[in-house]
């Protein structure tokens, strides 16, 4: 009975075994049990979230995670990165949608849409002038020119651009600059229905959907339209994700010299792919 005995436990080691190692080949796939119990608003208050995010971009300049119910699928991206989140207000944010779990761009929101460089003698709405000093002044600015997204490849809604409270898609984005904790919020909320084509059925959840979070390329200029200087700063640019939020590292100059290094980084997308499954309560 001894040679059973071993035998047994060789096999249950191996299980064990193969387990750990499918575990750490799917470390890209999210966990099923991101059904999201709580209504998300799209209001640019991450309230509804649980914090740090899931997932992290790989510089970890900013923080996303997507999550559904039975009828949409929400997606959060939040960055205390100046650069991180000047790009954001500049160039966008594209979310692609791929229901057969590849890297397909046929399906795409893009918020904000990318904004033209400002003249370099450029005011804010009450006729100041938006100096190199006044950081908060041009998110704000720019915040304020974030009114319209543009939709690819929805079913059920014509690709274009819709204003924010456009009726005519059903699509719900918004974007937020909380001042008292340096954040800026991303929030969307896209109908399960103009994805697939169908509600969430009982099939969906089997299925792997791919979801890409894509920071655009920046122009290569600065906001007020000329050229940026760039330097590594002491101490670092990163953002440290632990239990109690991010958390901007030192470094970075003053005025308008960003903490963002190579200035070659800007003109490339900052991709973000992730399998996931619809998964229902």
């Amino acid at each position: 009975m001894l040679p059973v005995l071993i035998t047994y436990r060789n096999r249950w080691a191996l299980y064990l075994l193969s387990g750990i190692c499918l575990a750490a080949c799917a470390h890209k796939l999210a966990p099923q049990g991101h059904y999201q119990s709580t209504p998300v608003v799209a209001d640019g208050i991450p309230d509804e979230w649980t914090l740090p995010l899931r997932f992290s971009n790989a510089t970890y300049t900013f923080q996303y995670n997507i999550t559904n119910d039975s009828k949409n699928i929400y997606v959060c991206v939040l960055s205390r990165d100046e650069a991180t989140m000047l790009r954001m207000l500049r160039a966008g944010i594209s979310i692609y949608f791929d229901p057969k779990g590849d890297k397909n761009e046929d399906i795409s929101l893009h918020y904000p849409l990318r904004k033209q460089p400002d003249p370099a003698g450029a005011h804010d709405r009450n006729g100041e002038p938006l100096t190199s000093q006044s950081e908060n002044a041009w998110k704000e600015e720019l915040l304020r020119q974030s009114d319209s997204y543009g939709t690819t490849g929805f079913q059920g809604i014509e690709n274009g651009q819709f204003g924010l409270t456009d009726a005519k898609s059903p699509i719900n984005v918004a974007l937020k600059l909380n001042n008292h904790d340096s954040l800026l919020v991303y929030e969307a909320i896209i109908p399960i229905r103009n994805v697939l084509g169908t509600g969430l059925g009982s099939r969906s959840p089997k299925k792997r959907f791919s979801v890409g979070v894509v920071l655009n390329t920046a122009s290569g200029q600065n906001v007020a339209g000329t050229t940026p200087h760039y330097h590594n700063g002491g101490g670092g640019r990163g953002m440290g994700i632990g239990t109690t939020g991010m958390r901007l590292g030192g470094g970075g100059g003053g005025g308008r010299r960003y903490n963002t290094g190579d200035n070659s980084q800007l003109l490339k997308e900052d991709a973000n792919w992730y399998q996931f499954r619809l998964v229902s309560q």
